[in-house]
């Protein structure tokens, strides 16, 4: 039977009540306000049903009454201030209904949205459609047509995956509003599987990099971790704009992952003479890309609704292929043009042997063009996304015929799921932290452990915890607003951030292993090292070495920053006891003095990684200080914390069975005849 609906109900001239309700149900209440008729004083309802005559009699009756009582009152008080009483009273009962609205769909959201909210803040565009209804527009009109997800059937049936299926976009822009799925997006299996090979290549590209601490490095190391980070974030955008989790899709990402295996093999020798192996770099590199692009282009024809965003990514990778294409068809060899070592000495090295026809310590100089064109099908790679979406928001913040037609064409635009993209970002970030930490790990002789290498690397460990620290709790806490859905630009500059943060800390980290194994300070004697280690080990510390660790840290809290800076904070109740500009201030400050520590050349390794701690340990102490809220005590709770138990041990041993378990029927059965006592 189906569930009895609340009837709906109006009074009479006599005051009698009147329920209006399906014939099913006409009898059962009938005979319940028959039984209370006889109450006292008695209870006058008269039951009909929807539509019946009785029911049509009775609404003519109530009708003709307020009538005659609105004729009444326009004749003894005036016809303008009836109609103004009319006119104020539709208007409240419109903002009345409309408000019912905003309220049920606020109620509906919050519930399925509540832990997106609370982390990265409330927007008023945002809407949810979940597996039994589709999103509907403000005009009523249905937003989209595309079906939602696919969820296993509760009860004992598993769900089972599918060869292929086809894909749903999990999120997208239209007509002003971001429509999104109600099912949170976790981070899958694959994607896990697929960070494990970053591991190996931050640590394979900072390694090498901080063994030849120079320019030319440098150059090697910046494009190709860039290349490497567009892989990943092309991986990261398909998962989250689409959901298809079928087996189609596994085999796509291990093809990718293939593909950044290749290209990691290939990016020591990159840029070098005589084994060069730039082009297959890019030919791994673009073997992904055009992977990619096939993709999109599928899910053009497959999902037409967002086919222009999947137009303009392929013609992205397209422009990209044609400059990557066009710098390994040059030919190194005789180039004249040279990478710019970091220190004179080296630069002087370099060219004198170059004049001399002999190699230099990488074995080749650059050729200028192929320079050109990398940087060209880098900046292409890593920026071209953002004309479509230019071009998006340049169609809805004009009217024009131009704007209109691009609206078309990017009618449906597909966003990013924020908690995704936070989540991969942060699983990134964590990669990044913890190369420091496995780095700054050596192996000791049968000498005394206690020297100046622990020493090292127990304050570069204490510099990493504290990088984590203002990144994951300072920074990525107490968010009101993210700067995702801030804005556009606080966005972008969260994005990019991230970038620079990575490869700065990544070298700041290469050189901080370099350093905790150099024997340039006193009790770090050679033969406490084992043998693999004394290999890597120096007894001076090159400028270039000194640039990779302390610009490298600089830039990085620099970076951390401007991230947090494109967030909007939430303060305590009280007020902190600094404003967000002043914390900034003092990170930025200390940044500054980062920058110019290489100019001391009189420190030594122990002396740099000390003063480098200190200053992050400062700024973290600060950050923690300057947060907390100036009307409470920095130092605990001011009231104290009294504990309380209902069970005593007679009563929780009488309550356990033989097999150990206790038995919470009895011991409920024992508190209810027992005074609480306190411990």
């Amino acid at each position: 039977m189906a569930p009895r609906r609340a009837p709906s109900e109006f009074l009479l001239p006599d005051g009698r009540k009147v329920l209006v309700v399906l014939p099913d149900h006409v009898e059962a209440l009938r005979q319940q306000y028959a039984s209370e008729h006889n109450t006292n004083p008695p209870v006058q309802v008269e039951v009909v049903v929807h539509g019946s005559d009785e029911h049509r009699e009775y609404l003519r009756q109530s009708k003709s009454h307020h009538e005659t009582r609105r004729a009444q009152l326009r004749d003894r008080l005036g016809p303008e201030v009836v109609d103004e009483l009319d006119d104020a009273r539709a208007q409240l009962d419109a903002l009345e209904t409309q408000l019912q609205k905003i309220e049920a769909a606020a109620e509906e959201n919050g519930a399925r949205l509540n832990p997106n909210f609370s982390k990265f803040g409330f927007h008023a565009k945002l809407r949810t459609f979940s597996d039994e209804e589709e999103g509907e527009g403000g005009d009523g009109v249905v937003s989209s047509a595309v079906s939602s997800y696919s969820v296993a059937t509760e009860g004992e049936s598993g769900a089972t995956i599918k060869l292929f299926k086809r894909p749903v976009i999990k999120q997208y822009f239209h007509r002003g509003l971001l429509w999104r799925s109600a099912e949170n997006t976790e981070v899958m299996s694959f994607e896990l599987f697929f960070d494990l090979l970053y591991v190996g290549i931050i640590a394979i590209n900072g390694d090498h990099a901080a063994e030849e601490a120079d320019g030319h490095e440098l150059l090697r190391f910046v494009v190709t971790f860039a290349m490497s980070w567009r892989i990943w974030s092309d991986v990261q955008q398909v998962v989250s704009w689409f959901e298809t989790d079928d087996i189609l899709q596994r085999v796509q990402f291990l093809f990718l992952t293939a593909c950044l295996l290749g290209h990691t093999t290939n990016i020591l020798q990159a840029f070098s003479e005589g084994q060069d192996s730039f082009t297959q770099l890019v030919a791994f590199y673009l073997a992904a890309r055009f992977f990619t692009a096939i993709y999109y282009a599928v899910t053009a024809l497959l999902l037409p609704l967002v086919k222009g965003m999947m137009i303009a990514q392929v013609l992205n990778i397209l422009i990209g292929a044609a400059f990557w294409i066009a710098s390994t068809t040059i030919n190194t060899h005789g180039a004249i043009a040279e990478a710019t070592a970091l220190t004179p000495a080296l630069e002087h090295r370099e060219t004198t042997e170059a004049a001399e026809g002999v190699e230099g310590a990488h074995g080749a100089p650059l050729n200028a063009t192929r320079l050109v064109l990398v940087f060209i099908a880098l900046a292409i790679d890593l920026f071209g996304s953002a004309v479509p979406v230019f071009l998006f928001r340049y169609a809805t913040s004009q009217d024009s015929s131009l704007a209109r037609r691009i609206a078309h064409f990017f009618e449906f635009f597909p966003a990013i799921n924020i908690e995704h993209k936070v989540e991969r970002t942060n699983a990134f970030v964590s990669l990044v932290f913890g190369y420091s930490v496995v780095g700054i790990m050596f192996q000791n002789t049968g000498v005394f452990p206690l020297n100046a290498f622990l020493g090292k690397a127990i304050l570069g460990l204490t510099q990493a915890a504290v990088f984590n620290w203002l990144y994951f709790e300072v920074d990525g806490s107490n968010i009101r607003m993210h700067a995702i859905r801030k804005s556009a630009h606080s966005s972008v500059l969260w994005h990019w951030s991230h970038l620079v943060f990575s490869m700065a800390y990544i070298l700041a980290a290469a050189g901080l292993c370099k350093m905790v194994v150099l024997t340039d300070c006193p009790n770090a004697p050679l033969d406490g090292l084992t043998e693999f280690y004394q290999h890597r080990s120096a007894e001076t510390m090159p400028l270039g070495l000194r640039l990779y660790y302390c610009v490298g840290l600089g830039l990085a809290l620099f970076c951390m920053g401007l991230i947090s800076l494109s967030h909007d904070h939430k303060v305590p109740a009280g007020m902190c006891r600094l404003p967000k500009w002043a914390r900034l201030a003092n990170r930025f400050a200390v940044c500054v003095v980062f920058f110019c520590l290489p100019a001391a050349q009189g420190l030594n390794s122990l002396n740099v990684i000390a003063i480098t701690t200190s200053l992050t340990v400062w700024t973290l102490f600060f950050e923690l200080w300057a947060k907390s809220c100036r009307t409470e005590s920095f130092f605990g709770e001011d009231k104290e914390c009294n504990y309380t138990a209902r069970c005593s041990r007679r009563r929780l041993d009488g309550a356990t069975k033989d097999n150990g378990e206790i038995d919470i029927v009895e011991l409920g059965r024992a508190e209810k005849t027992a005074a609480p006592t306190v411990a």
